[in-house]
């Protein structure tokens, strides 16, 4: 005889068995609501509230479902506004005392996304094949920007609060170096999906226009590259030179492309081979990656004379082959990274004084400190406080009236304004002069079109979508943020692929998911207890040649790191985040209900208790949001009683009794207690630290 009771749930009529509960009943029928504390085998605890149901005609009050029997005839609610704020105020309670990372900070600085600490911990278990999945799941071109990223990670790294970052720029060329000493055959590829029969045009070679087209093809769609020079790279080819990043690097990278089935044309300019209209009205979607590789006037009498360059174009002629000298004394103007590089790459022309002029002092200086002591290790003279104010030719010289400069208040800039010094002009005279003061978006093809173009030229975009003015038309890059790192541009070329995969599949555009985070914060927020268990160990020193061979060749001067220096390199990495990321109930539901972690925030955080005692399990009992699963496992299923309440009320935690160690516990290493977390606060040693979810398109 059938002794089941009717159960209506959101309206569904649901057939229960006699004693269960709501929630039983509920998940039986496929409902879902939400738990943490719920432990099927065990006696409900209810200690989360995310449960709660509305019990039509009972009382005026919101009850757990995971504790309240059913009976014939009841009637559930489950999903209306005033439960899902009661979920949601139970999860911003929870954040409100949890202190952790889901993501580390190096992650998340990262513009590309790179999962970090994962592709060190596998480089760190010597697997380099999922180091270098890990990394291309986000960047494409890891060989190049190993080689010439300013490494915003590495700002971000918490091993700073120890001795030194983390040297993850290095380690990522590694991993990107190893792939490309094998096969073709059994070198890293990416999995792509089906064809989608939509096409997509990419103008623009350089780091934006590669990761677009890259992970464009990974989506499933066709795509035609279009680039004005001679091969592929933009200005990390053109701008920067080989004796940073060999040519090489830059075609072993764009071969993948290549094989993956990308079409890249060459020698084809848009706005003289081809229009934008044209563009539109052949491919479904089109991305606009054009750089900015307009040089800025110095705005100086005599800028034209012969024998003026700027750096730019000096420098794409020498990437070129089409210069092999400049003279014997060469005057560089600016003192950002393309005059080191312009000045650099003059010594190795066999300039005799390479001379960068800059008109504040080094303290003031762009450019990255190690690449002005290498320019200055290669001979390179610094002349500070000192700018050009008119040229002239005479004869075979240039002639360069100069004048010195004092420093003032600051800018706008927030560096102090260089001020003429009355009566200390003087004249230099030199065979040629590179200006590297700055760049521009080329309005080329650009000018004349619908689109909306901000008042410095570069184009106007959603920030979200990176979608511009006309619809199924992208852009990223330098083309839109200006002259920037590029790293930042290879991140904007991914998320533009992101947003015309969505456009094309007549989705939403709404641009890459945003995932929901908790961050500790920066550096300066940081409790001593995540670092102080970390002894000092010195950062590694990549080997480079010698200054007076280097100067002699164009050949690269970094050498990599050796299988040795990156074992102690990736044993210094403090595996921030989360190992629980992928896994965690508190980001999902938080993620799904769309919480704040800062409504209910508070002066103090949990204090930060991090226990490694064990062989098997690490407890980080700040993540905790204290449900009860472990405690209970422990003591009904194990009966080692290794974890315990401790404190009452708001200073309540869970930890093992008696102040003990985890490793000082009756603990078997079972895993049960692991398994049923709903956190990070307990995981397995053997986890391994990447996370899926982040590197998902």
């Amino acid at each position: 005889m059938d002794n089941k009771i009717t159960v209506i749930i959101d309206g569904t009529e649901i057939q229960a068995e006699p004693g269960s509960t709501v929630l039983q009943a509920a998940r039986s029928a496929g409902i879902n609501i939400p738990t943490f504390c719920y432990l099927e085998r065990m006696e409900p605890f209810a200690s989360c509230f995310m449960c709660v149901v509305r019990i039509k005609g009972g009382r005026d009050n919101l009850v757990p479902s995971c504790s309240t029997p059913v009976f014939n005839g009841m009637e559930v609610e489950t999903q209306t506004e005033e439960i899902l704020n009661a979920r949601r105020a139970a999860l911003e309670l929870m954040l409100s005392d949890h202190t952790g990372d889901c993501f580390a900070p190096c992650h998340s600085e990262c513009p590309t996304g790179v999962d970090i600490p994962g592709f060190i911990n596998a480089l760190q278990i010597k697997d380099n094949e999922k180091a270098i999945s890990i990394i291309k799941e986000s960047l494409p071109i890891p060989g190049c920007l190993g080689r010439v990223c300013p490494a915003p990670c590495e700002s971000a790294c918490r091993r700073t609060l120890v001795d030194e970052s983390v040297s993850i720029m290095s380690l990522k060329r590694y991993a990107a170096d190893e792939d490309m000493k094998k096969d073709e055959k059994h070198r890293y590829f990416p999995e792509m999906a089906s064809p989608s029969g939509k096409s997509v045009a990419v103008v623009g070679a350089g780091p934006a226009g590669i990761s677009a087209a890259y992970f464009s093809k990974i989506l499933g769609h066709e795509v035609d590259v279009f680039d004005s020079h001679a091969a592929p790279g933009g200005m990390i080819r053109y701008g920067i030179p080989s004796y940073r990043l060999p040519r090489n690097v830059i075609d072993s990278e764009v071969d993948v492309l290549v094989r993956m089935g990308i079409n890249f044309n060459y020698g084809k300019t848009m706005g003289s081979n081809f229009t934008l209209d044209e563009l539109r009205e052949k491919y479904d979607a089109v991305f606009l990656g054009l750089g900015a590789q307009d040089a800025s006037p110095m705005r100086v009498d005599g800028e034209d004379a012969e024998g003026v360059f700027s750096a730019i174009k000096f420098l794409e002629e020498v990437s070129a082959g089409t210069r092999t000298g400049i003279g014997k004394k060469v005057m560089i103007v600016g003192g950002g990274n393309s005059a080191i590089d312009a000045a650099r790459t003059a010594v190795r022309l066999d300039a005799e004084e390479s001379v960068i002029y800059y008109r504040r002092t080094r303290e003031e200086m762009p450019a990255f400190d190690f690449e002005i002591d290498e320019a200055i290790d290669d001979g390179v003279k610094m002349e500070f406080l000192s700018a050009p104010v008119k040229i002239q030719r005479q004869g075979e010289k240039l002639a360069v009236s100069c004048i010195r400069m004092e420093l003032g208040e600051p800018d706008s800039s927030g560096r102090r304004r260089p001020v003429p010094v009355e009566g200390s002009e003087h004249t230099v005279f030199v065979d040629a002069v590179i200006a590297a003061i700055g760049q521009k978006v080329a309005r080329k093809g650009i000018e004349g079109t619908e689109l909306e173009l901000s008042k410095w030229g570069t184009i106007e975009v959603d920030n979200n979508t990176l979608m511009t003015s006309i619809p199924g038309v992208f852009s990223g890059g330098d083309s839109v943020l200006g002259p920037d790192i590029a790293v930042r541009a290879s991140g904007m070329g991914k998320l533009a692929a992101v947003s015309m995969n969505q456009y094309l599949n007549n989705l939403p555009v709404t641009g890459s998911k945003k995932l929901f985070k908790v961050v500790m914060g920066g550096l300066e927020d940081i409790q001593k207890a995540v670092y102080e268990r970390f002894e000092e160990s010195p950062r590694a020193k990549m080997a480079h040649i010698e200054s007076s061979v280097a100067i002699k060749s164009f050949d690269e001067v970094s050498l990599g790191f050796t299988a040795r220096q990156v074992e102690e390199e990736t044993a210094r990495c403090m595996e921030c985040g989360c190992r629980a990321a992928d896994s965690c109930k508190l980001r999902e539901y938080s993620e799904e209900f769309s919480v704040r972690d800062d409504y209910f925030a508070t002066e103090t955080k949990r204090p930060v208790y991090y226990d490694d005692s064990h062989k098997d399990i690490i407890l980080e009992s700040n993540k905790c949001i204290t449900c009860g699963n472990c405690v209970r496992i422990c003591e009904e299923d194990r009966k080692c009683y290794a974890l315990a309440f401790e404190k009452r009320g708001f200073q309540t935690v869970i930890r093992p009794p008696l102040q003990k160690k985890l490793s000082e516990t009756s603990c078997d290493g079972c895993g049960k207690c692991v398994d049923d977390c709903p956190t990070g606060a307990l995981s397995y040693k053997t986890a391994p630290v990447w996370t899926e979810v982040i590197r998902k398109i």
